[in-house]
């Protein structure tokens, strides 16, 4: 009976682990992100608000749901120590290769449409200017018409 109990702390304890590297690779996310998309102060400031509730609602969810709400010591060094397994096993070795090569995808794709947009940029610009100057003549034209 008594290892029943601690079977189930175990358990506890790796689910607790596990969450912690959830969190962190969450927030893996949000600095690939940042780091291919320019981010201002008061967004990152957003967002690392908006982390952080969603961090304190995983927290809570695990506690509640596996430890019937209470919290405990261990549960928090265990979420602590699954963050920091994570970072030495995965996650310094993630966000700089994964940057770079959605970086380099992105600018393979974004390089072709971006020189497209510009011709069409280009030929907007000419088909405005011809059909403004045809305006304006038809324009004189009726005023002509108009007042003589």
């Amino acid at each position: 009976m008594g290892s029943d109990g601690i079977v189930r702390e175990l358990q506890f304890f790796g689910l607790a682990m596990l969450r912690g590297a959830l969190i962190l690779a969450l927030y893996d996310l949000l600095r690939i992100t940042r780091r291919l998309i320019p981010h201002g102060v008061w967004l990152i400031a957003v967002q690392d608000l908006l982390y952080w509730i969603c961090t304190a609602f995983l927290i809570f969810a695990l506690l509640y749901r596996e430890n019937d709400g209470a919290v405990r010591g261990y549960a928090l060094f265990a979420v602590a120590a699954g963050m920091i397994v994570y970072y030495y096993l995965i996650g310094r070795w993630i966000v700089e290769p994964i940057s770079g090569i959605l970086k380099t995808v992105l600018e393979f794709f974004l390089r072709p449409a971006g020189t497209v947009a510009r011709k069409v940029v280009q030929v907007g610009k000419i088909t405005g200017h011809f059909y403004k100057n045809k305006l304006k003549n038809k324009l004189r034209e009726f005023i002509i018409i108009l007042f003589s």
